[in-house]
Parts: structure tokens; C-alpha cells; sequence
């Protein structure tokens, strides 16, 4: 793998406006991250903790909110490799420590209404040739965004969804 970059388009029939609540709202986000995800204020240089399902605490793993358009467009950072990664996969210190020798990289995304639909492309760049971070979030992201969709278009749209 060369790429430094992970793109992915999918198309959702909802409004910018509830699929930017799903992407900000923490009762939304639980949904289709199996209770975990991330949180924040979502204002720009706002931290963003993170939960890695339900029963998980907020850990803050030095990732920022970069860019913020509601309706249009997010950004954060993303975090490099925790300790909480290393026990959950079995890497050695060794292997975390050349792990997290890599950069930091960021995730956006694009809203864009089309009628009746909302096209959302998820770009997460800033990464090295040959990232194992990009590895990962290659095969997290189609899985995440898939779950978005399906509780965005299941959901009834005079259902409010809270905390």
C-alpha cells in the first residue's frame, strides 16, 4: 500500500442538517459507534475525547477540532497509537513505540445536499506510504459510515434521538 490518503463517498437519503447532528450529537454518534466514539464541543481547537465502545472512559488522546462549517464541512485530527490499542491488540512497547513514530493525520467531512439525498465523502489524509494507521482506518471506516447510513435512514425523522 502507497497511499497516503482514505477516501470514501456514500450518498444518504437525509437533510445536511440531521446528518451533521449525527456527526456532532453524542446520542447519535453512540449509535453507530457501538456506544463509543468521539466527543466534543465540536468548536474550532476544541478537544475531542474519545470512547472506545460503552463502557469505556473518555480518554484524550490529543485530538482537536479543526474545522467546523455546519452543515458543509468537519475536520479533527485524528490520534496516533494509545496503550489502550496495544492491550487491545496484543502489541508489544516496542511495537507501539514504532508504531507511533507516525504523523498525526486528519479526517474531514463533506456535506453536499442532492435533492433528496445528501452526499457525504469522508477524506482521511496525512498519512505516510505504507501507514498502518491507514491500514486500520481502511477497514473501520466502511464499517462506521455503513452503520451512519443505516441509522440515519431507519430512523424515523420525527424521532428525536438524545442523551
Amino acid at each position: 500500500m502507497n497511499n497516503t490518503a482514505f477516501v470514501y463517498v456514500t450518498y444518504i437519503h437525509t437533510t445536511p442538517e440531521r446528518l451533521w447532528q449525527a456527526l456532532t450529537d453524542r446520542a447519535w454518534i453512540t449509535r453507530y459507534f457501538s456506544g463509543g466514539g468521539p466527543e466534543s464541543d465540536w468548536q474550532p481547537g476544541s478537544p475531542i475525547s474519545w470512547r472506545m465502545d460503552a463502557n469505556d472512559v473518555a480518554h484524550d488522546w490529543g485530538q482537536r477540532v479543526l474545522e467546523v462549517e455546519p452543515y458543509r464541512r468537519l475536520t479533527y485530527s485524528w490520534h496516533n497509537y494509545q496503550p489502550e490499542m496495544a492491550r487491545m491488540f496484543g502489541w508489544s512497547q516496542e511495537r507501539l513505540a514504532e508504531l507511533r513514530k507516525e504523523p498525526i493525520s486528519k479526517v474531514s467531512f463533506q456535506i453536499e445536499p442532492m435533492g433528496e439525498i445528501v452526499k457525504l465523502t469522508v477524506i482521511h489524509d496525512d498519512f505516510v506510504p505504507d501507514s498502518e494507521m491507514l491500514k486500520g482506518i481502511s477497514q473501520g471506516w466502511p464499517m462506521i459510515l455503513s452503520f451512519l447510513k443505516t441509522v440515519l435512514e431507519s430512523t424515523p425523522v420525527t424521532e428525536t434521538i438524545s442523551a
